[in-house]
C-alpha cells in the first residue's frame, strides 16, 4: 500500500509540473505574439533614430513625424557589395550599414558620409556586446561624436591625446574593440572614396 501511495504522489507531482510549465509556456506565448508588432515597431524607429543620429540631422520629436519624414525624404537601397545605403532627398548625405568583428560578437554600425566632401558626419552602433565599461564604451557620446568631420582612411591614438583630422582616441584597456572600429570605418571610408570620385568627377 505504501508503494501504490508513493507511486500516486510521484504521478501527481509530474502532472503538477507539466501542468505548470503548460500554464507558463502558454502565457509567454500569449506575451510573444501580442508584443511582437509593437517590438517590431521600435526596432524600426530605433534604427530610422540612429540613421538621422549618424548623419548629424535633428530628430523628430514624435515617431510619426519621424516616419513622415523618413517616407518622404529617405530612400535605402543596396549599394556597393550590397552594403546598405540609406540617401536623402537633395542632400549628398550617405549612411552606410557595416558590420565588424569586435571581441565577442559582431559589431554593427551606421556611418555616414558627405560624399561631396568625403568627411563623416557621424557614425552610431546599432548592434553590439562588447565588454561592458571596456569596448562597450563604443556607444558613449564622447566616442561617437569625435568622428564627425573627419576624413580616412583612419589611425587610432591613446584615449586623451590630440588628434588629428584622420585619427581617433581608442578606448584605454579595449584593444581589439578600437581596432574592430578602425577596420569598420576604413572599409566604409574606402567604399565612400570611390563614391567621392564618382561624384567629382575624378
Amino acid at each position: 500500500m505504501a508503494k501504490k501511495n508513493k507511486t500516486a504522489a510521484r504521478i501527481k507531482m509530474v502532472v503538477f509540473m507539466f501542468s505548470i510549465t503548460f500554464v507558463f509556456v502558454v502565457l509567454l506565448s500569449f506575451v510573444h505574439l501580442y508584443t511582437k508588432s509593437r517590438v517590431t515597431r521600435n526596432e524600426k524607429l530605433f534604427l530610422k533614430r540612429s540613421v538621422l543620429y549618424t548623419a548629424d540631422m535633428q530628430i523628430p520629436n514624435s515617431d510619426e513625424d519621424l516616419d513622415i519624414f523618413f517616407s518622404e525624404n529617405v530612400t535605402e537601397t543596396a549599394g556597393i557589395n550590397s552594403i546598405p545605403e540609406y540617401r536623402f532627398k537633395n542632400s549628398s548625405i550617405v549612411i552606410y550599414t557595416i558590420d565588424g568583428a569586435g571581441l565577442w560578437g559582431v559589431i554593427r554600425a551606421h556611418v555616414g558620409f558627405d560624399s561631396k566632401t568625403g568627411k563623416m558626419t557621424g557614425i552610431d552602433f546599432i548592434k553590439q556586446s562588447e565588454t561592458p565599461g571596456l569596448g562597450a564604451r563604443i556607444a558613449e557620446d564622447w566616442f561617437r561624436e569625435q568622428f564627425r568631420g573627419k576624413k580616412g582612411p583612419f589611425t587610432y591614438v591613446p584615449e586623451g591625446e590630440n588628434d588629428t583630422e584622420s585619427q581617433f582616441d581608442a578606448i584605454t584597456g579595449a584593444t581589439v574593440t578600437t581596432k574592430a572600429i578602425k577596420d569598420i570605418v576604413n572599409k566604409v571610408t574606402a567604399i565612400n572614396n570611390a563614391e567621392w570620385k564618382r561624384v567629382n568627377n575624378e
